[in-house]
C-alpha cells in the first residue's frame, strides 16, 4: 500500500468515525475503575480562576513562540510572513491535531501559505521541520525533568526516552550540515530544481531552544492549572513539566487517536500517581478538566481564524484535507 493510499484510507469518514470510537471507548475503560476516587475528590472541588487564567496567558504565548519558530525557519527557505498572517495560518493548521493521522496540520499550512503569497513547500517543509524540533525537545525536557516516571507507563520506556533524547541532541548539532545535502538529493529524486537557500545553523539553533522553553512553558502553565483546581496536587513545577511533557507526546505520536484523547489522559494520571504527585481521584480530574481547558485554548483560536478566511481560501483549505 502506498503512502497515498494509506492517507486517503484516514481521510474516509467511516475511518475516522471509528477511530474516534477507540478512542471514547479507550478513555471510558481506563476512567470506568477510578469513578468513585474522582466522585470524592470532586465533593472538595473549588475553582481558583486567576490561577486559571495565569496558565491561560502562559499557554498563549507559548503558542506565540512556536509561531515565531516556524517564521524563523521559513524564512530561512526564503519565506517571509508577518506574525498576525503566521498566527493565523498556524492555528487554523493547529486544528489538524484532531483529524486521525495528524497530517491535515502539513496541508492546511501549505495552502494557506500559498494563498499568502509563500512558497506551500517552503511552508510545509518548515512545518515538518518544526514538529520534528518541537517532539525531539519534548524527549529531552522528558528526560531532564523526570524520565524517571516514564517507567510507571511500560518498562523500559525511560530508558528508550534518553535514548531518543540523546538522538536529537546529536542531531540538532548536527542538522545544519546534513539537512543541505538531504534536501538536494531529495529535490532530485522528485525531479525537481535543487533548493536555492538552506537554513542557517544560528535559525535551526535558535528554532530548537524556542521548543525547548516551548515545553516549559507549557508545564508551568499545567502548574497554574492544576493550582487552580486541584491545589492538594504537588507544586514542583518540574513534575508538572515532565508530567505534561510526557503525556502530550504519547497522546500526539498515537496517530490514529483525535488530539491523543484517550491516551493522553491515561498517561497523565498514571504519571502524577507514580511520581507521588497526586492522589488517583486528583489526577483523574486534573486530567479531565485540563482536557477541556487545552482543548478550548487549541480550537477556539482556529476556529476564529476559519471564520475569517474568505470563500475561496475554505474552499483550498478543504481540498487540501
Amino acid at each position: 500500500m502506498s503512502t497515498t493510499d494509506v492517507m486517503r484510507w484516514f481521510r474516509h469518514p467511516m475511518v475516522r468515525l471509528m477511530l474516534m470510537t477507540i478512542s471514547f471507548g479507550y478513555i471510558g475503560w481506563a476512567f470506568a475503575g477510578q469513578w468513585q476516587e474522582m466522585r470524592t475528590a470532586a465533593r472538595d472541588l473549588s475553582i481558583d480562576w486567576p490561577w486559571i487564567g495565569l496558565g491561560t496567558v502562559i499557554v498563549l504565548a507559548t503558542y506565540a513562540a512556536l509561531i515565531q519558530s516556524w517564521r524563523m525557519l521559513l524564512a530561512g527557505w526564503g519565506g517571509a510572513l508577518s506574525f498576525p498572517v503566521a498566527a493565523r495560518i498556524w492555528t487554523i493548521a493547529n486544528l489538524g491535531r484532531w483529524v486521525p493521522g495528524k497530517v491535515w496540520s502539513v496541508g492546511a499550512l501549505g495552502v494557506l501559505a500559498a494563498d499568502a503569497g509563500v512558497s506551500g513547500t517552503a511552508a510545509a517543509g518548515a512545518a515538518l521541520l518544526g514538529t520534528a524540533l518541537n517532539i525531539g525537545a519534548g524527549f529531552a525536557v522528558v528526560v531532564i525533568s523526570g524520565a524517571q516516571g516514564l517507567d510507571a507507563l511500560g518498562q523500559g520506556m525511560s530508558t528508550a526516552a534518553t535514548a531518543l533524547a540523546w538522538l536529537f541532541i546529536a542531531g540538532v548539532i548536527a542538522l545544519p550540515w546534513i539537512l543541505p545535502p538531504l534536501l538536494d538529493r531529495l529535490a532530485r529524486w522528485r525531479g525537481l530544481p535543487p533548493v536555492g537557500r538552506h537554513i542557517s545553523a544560528v535559525t535551526l539553533w535558535t528554532a530548537t531552544a524556542i521548543n525547548l522553553f516551548s515545553w516549559v512553558g507549557y508545564g508551568i502553565a499545567f502548574a497554574a492549572f492544576a493550582r487552580g483546581v486541584t491545589p492538594s496536587v504537588s507544586s514542583n513545577p518540574a513534575v508538572f513539566v515532565a508530567v505534561f511533557s510526557a503525556s502530550y507526546l504519547i497522546g500526539y505520536l498515537v496517530l490514529f487517536s483525535p488530539g491523543g484523547l484517550g491516551f493522553r489522559e491515561f498517561a497523565l494520571v498514571a504519571l502524577l500517581v507514580a511520581l507521588g504527585a497526586a492522589g488517583r481521584g486528583d489526577a483523574v480530574i486534573l486530567s479531565v478538566t485540563s482536557r477541556v481547558w487545552l482543548t478550548i485554548l487549541e480550537v477556539l483560536p482556529g476556529i476564529v481564524s476559519l471564520i475569517a478566511l474568505s470563500p475561496t481560501q475554505r474552499t483550498g483549505l478543504r481540498r487540501s484535507g
